[in-house]
């Protein structure tokens, strides 16, 4: 292909849909927006039914390595290959981190991704349905958020039971603090999904400026002289070209921006070298640092028939019908709105884990499910100590890469693993509460059998999983080592080239990711709009 365009941006997912909207809006730039899968299928809409995408061709259904600290186990790391990415897959919740979080960016020598820098950004891309007058929220972007009107009974007497163990009930986790048990913001609209595909790039495909190229397979960023030019990719088994006149913006993600851009010759060279790849510019930090939200489950049963423990072939039908025709009843939910932030001690001065109170009796996101009707209350580690790597197998682009987040095998202290076993005795102190602990009927195998911290660290190694976070394989700063200027969000070494995704979070973020992904594409697309540092919206 001879094509060229001003803006080559790679992976149409919650950064790529943003990029794309706001790049476009110059007319006079010639923007090119590239995805390895297809549109949406149906379940993607449905917000029940995320967990159903699992597995299927929207999902590059990732598997880490054998993990040293969990038993050996390879753990499922689902990710969205289709339009929307994972953000069209994920659980739609709508959580910004704390003001901790970025003001340790700048402290990590982000200078600019302060709280008070960034907060101005996410008000001005939101549109919050139900915060309509407070100081911490924004009712003109594009995004839209709400809580939803669906709610299952069970959900509100595990906040209630968890207000009853002694924590505050929090109506706002985006509000003035984050502690607390309520029901997340989401993203959703009219009952249906409504992320960024939806908000940002479905309004602009009309822009004669703007092209969305599915099915295409990115095998590397093309990169002459130190200038990315273009990128070349795999169409139906045909490898192809296009140029860009401008830049090329990455936004596959943390496992696909590393993983390119390693395949580019981009990366540490002994590494590089090893896999059978060139290297163009030694880059020792490239897929290093990667960082996740280890997530832990476990289920009690429950006395009555609730939740997804009861949905039969007819309840599935007849529920999908009522979402079909009025967008109303249980399929508008994602049953993990009930949730909650809580510190792991009273020497924590910042929540560092949350909770889920989830009813279903399921393992695994409901890939596997309970005899009987049940709940499950998840935990989830908020600031790991762990840091992981992404390394290529071989040169072959069609090749998954080695994931491997080294789950508690890279934190010899050992608070990873402890603050996880406090978060599940905290939930079990919550299902002994009023109301929660009258409507449970005992806690299911193996967990129940796991009383001593011990026993209960064991239990965390072989039942660990993602909540589908990663982050940090190509992290900002402005040390020798940083691999995108944070400034800018230019690639360091090359010309042309910027990171604008997951991939560049220099240090986790105390809440679920999309909503810090959001703002670093809005403010990725600032940047190269104007040319210069970033500053705040408005």
């Amino acid at each position: 292909m001879t094509a060229s365009y001003d803006t080559i941006i790679v992976g149409a997912g919650s950064a790529g849909c943003v990029l794309a909207n706001r790049l476009s809006a110059d007319p006079a730039r010639k923007v090119l927006l590239l995805e390895a899968g297809g549109d949406q299928p149906i379940n993607a809409k449905v917000p029940s039914d995320w967990v159903t995408l699992f597995n299927t061709s929207a999902d590059w259904g990732y598997h880490t390595v054998a993990q040293e600290g969990c038993a050996g186990r390879r753990i499922f790391w689902p990710r969205g290959k289709m339009v929307g990415g994972s953000g069209a897959m994920n659980a739609m919740i709508y959580i910004r981190g704390l003001p901790y979080d970025f003001n340790n960016w700048v402290d990590l020598g982000c200078e600019g991704w302060g709280w008070d820098s960034v907060l101005p950004d996410m008000m001005a891309f939101e549109n919050n349905a139900n915060h309509r007058n407070s100081p911490l929220h924004g009712t003109t972007g594009p995004l839209h958020v709400e809580t939803i009107d669906y709610s299952h009974p069970y959900e509100h007497a595990w906040v209630e039971a968890g207000v009853a163990a002694g924590y505050p009930a929090n109506a706002d986790f985006n509000g003035e603090s984050q502690e607390g048990f309520g029901f997340f913001q989401l993203m959703i609209k009219e009952g249906a999904r409504s992320g960024t595909s939806r908000a940002y790039l479905d309004p602009v495909l009309t822009r004669p400026n703007l092209t969305l190229q599915t099915g295409v397979l990115i095998t590397k960023v093309i990169v002459e002289d130190g200038c990315a030019k273009g990128v070349e990719y795999l169409e139906n088994g045909h490898l192809k070209q296009v140029f860009a006149d401008s830049e090329v913006v990455m936004a596959a993600g943390a496992i696909g921006t590393a993983q390119i851009l390693l395949l580019s010759g981009l990366g540490p060279a002994d590494e590089l070298k090893a896999a059978g790849v060139e290297p163009l510019l030694d880059v020792p930090e490239l897929g290093k640092n990667l960082q996740d939200h280890i997530n832990v489950a476990y289920s009690y049963y429950t006395k009555e028939p609730a939740g997804i423990g009861t949905w039969d072939a007819d309840f599935l039908a007849e529920s999908f019908a009522e979402w079909e025709t009025s967008k109303t009843g249980p399929r508008t939910s994602p049953f993990v709105a009930a949730g909650a932030h809580v510190r792991s001690g009273p020497d924590v001065a910042e929540p560092d884990l949350q909770l889920y109170g989830a009813v279903t009796p399921h393992r695994d996101y409901a890939r596997f499910l309970g005899l009987k009707s049940g709940m499950t209350m998840h935990t989830t580690l908020q600031r790991p100590k762990g840091r992981g790597e992404i390394t290529l197998r071989s040169a072959d682009p069609i090749q998954y890469p080695d994931i491997d987040p080294k789950y508690f095998s890279s934190d010899p202290s050992g608070s990873d693993l402890g603050v996880l076993v406090e978060g599940i005795k905290i939930q079990r102190r919550v299902a002994q509460s009023g109301p929660l602990k009258d409507l449970l009927d005992g806690e299911m195998q193996p967990s129940s059998d796991c009383q001593t911290d011990a026993e209960i660290g064991e239990y965390i190694r072989r039942h660990c999983m993602t909540l589908y976070h990663p982050s940090s394989t190509c992290r900002m700063g402005t040390d020798a080592g940083a691999v995108v200027d944070s400034a800018t969000l230019k690639f360091n070494g090359i010309e042309g080239l910027y990171v604008a995704d997951a991939s560049a979070i220099p240090e986790m973020v105390s809440g679920n990711l999309n909503t810090t992904v959001v703002t670093i594409a809005e403010r990725g697309a600032r940047s190269i709009l104007t040319g210069s540092a970033l500053r705040p919206a408005g």
